[in-house]
């Protein structure tokens, strides 16, 4: 390959991947939107605090039981399309969620998004493995980085919003705007239109990681990602209002969570490049203890040393996940396999996490105070740590 040949393909790298990085900001932007106007929310809507955990719990619901269907539609349709429509359903959902008049259909209207973020986050792990898979760690830390990126956008401009337009509505519909800006960067990517074939197994690939060894892998892998993943979606839901029940004023609950995802990115760019070489478990049993004692603080002391158990959190929590997003590109060697441990993952995983803000909800109906709910994902976080330590080894160079 010539110099000029190398120039292009580098280019069209750099293209793709800004494109997946900007249709990655989407995929939390609609779940982390609830938690800064939830107050605004259950004022308009007379909604309880069970009842408003739905808002996250639905999407989270959605996502693991639609990334099983990922990869057989991705087998049908091509990565190109299916991210298309991923993107087409978060923005439109997203606006329709806005114009929503009842509790009822509000929560209605987070199925599209639920769905478009479910073949999402399939599909770009698939694509990341096709373009980028010399280094694993650095790809899946810039893809979470986006992630939290979206949080942080969110966190910093929904209450603004919602002020300077006049509703937490007017604020929701704004939201959709990424979603529309990310659709026309990535079609004008032209990738290939790939297909993964996902009952062939991959050329040198033994028959045991195709049956049951692949589906226990990846069985245990969504769990990981699911414990994790409950303790995320209970504080992006309920963070503020933790901090508010302290005594905080409401914009600086907000900004609490707004670091959670600014801590997210300084995680997302650091311990994942470190962790690609060595085994990346060592790694993330790590992360997860420091995630465990931001979450026990938050329990024991939310209002004098808030900022330090975020800080905890936030680190913890945003190095986990890019560091459980390398882990199918580490176990697997083929884009079909990728997807279909990526299934498991976030099928099993994003199930999990809608108990997260299903569970610190009722307890906080129950026992007036959110020192329970925060417990109990201590609790949870300890239980992932054991599980973690039966991960396959990995050992990239």
């Amino acid at each position: 390959m010539g110099p000029a040949d190398q120039r292009r393909r580098s280019a069209s790298g750099a293209r793709v991947l800004l494109a997946l990085l900007v249709a990655a900001l989407n995929l939390r932007i609609a779940i982390a939107a609830v938690g800064p106007l939830i107050d605004d929310i259950q004022a308009d809507l007379g909604m309880s605090s069970a009842l408003v955990g739905l808002l996250t719990a639905i999407p989270f619901l959605c996502m693991g039981s639609f990334a099983f269907i990922g990869p057989p539609v991705i087998e049908r349709l091509g990565t190109r399309r299916v991210l298309a429509v991923a993107l087409v359903f978060i923005g439109a959902g997203t606006l329709l969620r806005a114009a929503m008049p009842t509790s009822f259909l509000l929560i209605a209207t987070t199925l599209p998004i639920g769905l478009g973020i479910a073949l999402g986050g399939v599909v770009i792990p698939i694509v990341l493995k096709q373009y980028f898979s010399s280094r694993p760690g650095a790809v899946t830390g810039a893809y979470t980085t986006a992630l939290s990126v979206g949080i942080v956008v969110i966190g910093l401009t929904a209450v603004p919003l919602a002020d300077a337009l006049g509703s937490w509505r007017d604020a929701f519909a704004v939201s959709a705007l990424p979603a529309f800006v990310a659709l026309p960067l990535w079609l004008a990517t032209r990738i290939d239109d790939h297909r993964i074939e996902v009952d062939e197994p991959a050329p040198g690939v033994p028959v045991t990681a195709h049956g049951w060894r692949l589906s226990r892998v990846g069985v245990l892998l969504g769990v990981v990602f699911g414990l994790q993943s409950i303790c995320f979606a209970a504080v992006v839901t309920w963070g503020a209002a933790v901090y508010e029940d302290a005594g905080w004023s409401p914009e600086d609950a907000a900004f609490a969570i707004t670091s959670l995802g600014v801590l997210t990115i300084l995680a997302s760019l650091t311990v994942p490049w470190l962790s690609d070489r060595g085994d990346r478990r060592r790694w993330l049993i790590a992360m997860a203890a420091v995630m465990a004692a931001g979450l026990l603080g938050m329990a024991a002391a939310p209002g004098e040393y808030g900022l330090l158990w975020m800080t905890l959190f936030g680190f913890g929590n945003g190095a986990l996940l890019p560091l459980c997003f390398a882990l199918p590109l580490d176990l697997a060697d083929a884009p079909a396999r990728v997807g279909e441990l990526t299934a498991w993952m976030l099928g099993i995983g994003h199930g999990m996490a809608a108990l997260g803000p299903l569970l610190v909800g009722p307890l906080r109906d129950l026992t007036g105070t959110f020192t329970a709910g925060l417990m109990v994902l201590f609790a949870l976080i300890i239980v992932d740590i054991g599980l973690a330590t039966r991960l396959p080894r990995t050992a990239t160079a």
